[in-house]
């Protein structure tokens, strides 16, 4: 196995469990090293670091798989032994149906990102995988047979009820990520299917966020060949759970509750917060704002399934939004894509959370609230705050921050490795 060492002094990060090496932070060039290929990292006088991949054409030259010195072997049989154990561990926390299998760095699996999804009727499970690094391309040369072998695995560890013939997979090569790493972007491609499915028109099972004796996971419907990222988004859970906690126990007009939805994707929030509501008995009422027309038939569909009154409008939340009425809404929610997704551009990006933060309290009544999100990892949690302040301040209203949250336990980070920290929610109440 390849063999790399650091410069003298250049051992801090990673000694402190940071999971990246810069290229120039090596003491040779990695030139010539197959993209990739597994290496033993070393610090200058010689001592074992990390075991990992190695790739000569990315700024990020090294990412790590372990830290542990009996951790030497980089194989395929070796990244199924993690990837399992990433599973087991969502089976501790008590994960069944549709979750993160695996999250990149916070599972020690740099570049590689599963979710699993579970039918609506229970009838297969899908796997939808991204590869974006040269790492794990190098060590997936067999995917169908890989994942054949992990399936089997997990149900003999008790993770999974499926079997290979009831398993669908989504192999994700379209992310422009692996650009970065000298490697091809490509069409999705389904390496295994299951008879009788159609992975566009998918019916998932997402847990209820506030569960009860009597609940039954969520029927959501998406497009899991071709939707955004891996068809859905679950790292939305645990915000989607703050805050339909506090709507849980909030005082409310005695008429429809009133949601709008901005850049609603396929109503993930709107679908859980009208099951949420009409738990209380509450009457909801969701506007549900995208600029795909696909997404909105989604959103419509699941939202439609909870008992929510929904109204569809396909607009561009940066530039339409002054056709909705203002001062209208008891609860907004501004989740939209990456607006920042490389440091050039942070400035249009920081002024278009701005502008759709300005535009989310312009439109919400006095009393309601409004879900502040970002899923740029460049836009550091310190710098939305200072947004959302001025975007109150622009709209001219008083409103305090009572929740604040982050990822889903499904998506778990390294305090070692803050670049994780992408998601952040905020929550306030006009007053």
């Amino acid at each position: 196995m390849t063999i790399w060492r650091l410069r003298t002094g250049a051992d801090r990060r990673i000694r402190s469990g940071h999971p990246w090496i810069f290229s120039n932070e090596l003491q040779q060039s990695p030139k010539g090293h197959p993209p990739g290929a597994p290496v033993i990292l070393l610090d200058a006088g010689g001592k074992f670091l990390a075991s990992g991949y190695g790739n000569p054409h990315s700024l990020i030259a090294f990412r790590s798989l372990s830290f542990s010195s009996s951790d030497q072997e980089i194989t395929t049989d070796f990244l199924q032994t993690k990837i399992l154990r990433s599973w087991q561990q969502r089976h501790w926390m008590g994960y069944k149906n549709s979750f993160r299998m695996v999250y990149g760095e916070g599972d020690y699996l740099p570049g590689l990102v599963i979710d699993r999804y579970v039918l609506k009727d229970r009838s297969a499970q899908v796997l939808a995988v991204q590869v974006l690094t040269a790492g794990v391309e190098f060590l997936l040369k067999n995917p169908v047979k890989f994942f054949e072998l992990l399936v089997q695995e997990s149900q003999e560890k008790g993770l999974s009820d499926f079997s290979w013939e009831k398993t669908a997979i989504v192999l994700r090569k379209d992310v422009n990520i692996r650009r970065l790493e000298g490697l091809e972007v490509v069409e999705p491609q389904i390496i295994k299917d299951v008879t009788g499915l159609d992975l566009k028109q998918s019916e998932i099972l997402v847990d209820e966020v506030l569960p009860d004796l009597e609940s039954k996971p969520i029927v959501m419907s998406c497009d899991l060949f071709e939707g955004q990222k891996t068809g859905f988004f679950l790292d939305q859970v645990f915000n989607i759970q703050v805050v339909a906690q506090k709507l849980m126990s909030s005082q409310f007009p005695d008429r429809k509750i009133r949601i709008l939805d901005l850049c609603c994707y396929v109503g993930h929030w709107s679908t859980q917060l009208t099951r949420a509501l009409k738990k209380r008995g509450l009457e909801v009422e969701t506007t549900l704002v995208d600029v795909s027309a696909s997404a909105l038939e989604f959103a419509k569909k699941n939202a439609d399934r909870e008992g929510a009154v929904t109204i569809c409008q396909k607009l561009d939340v940066l530039e339409d939004l002054g056709v909705l009425p203002t001062r209208h809404y008891d609860v907004v929610i501004a989740d939209p894509p990456a607006f920042i997704k490389a440091k050039k551009d942070v400035p249009t990006g920081r002024h278009a959370y701005l502008k759709l933060n300005a535009a989310a309290f312009k439109h919400v009544l006095r009393g309601g609230y409004v879900v502040s999100c970002s899923c740029s990892g460049l836009f550091v949690e310190e710098e939305m705050m200072e947004t959302l302040r001025k975007s109150i301040q622009r709209t001219e209203v008083e409103a305090r921050c009572i929740a604040h949250g982050g990822h889903a336990a499904d998506h778990p980070n390294l305090m070692s490795f803050p670049e994780g920290f992408y998601l952040k929610m905020f929550l306030h109440q006009v007053i």
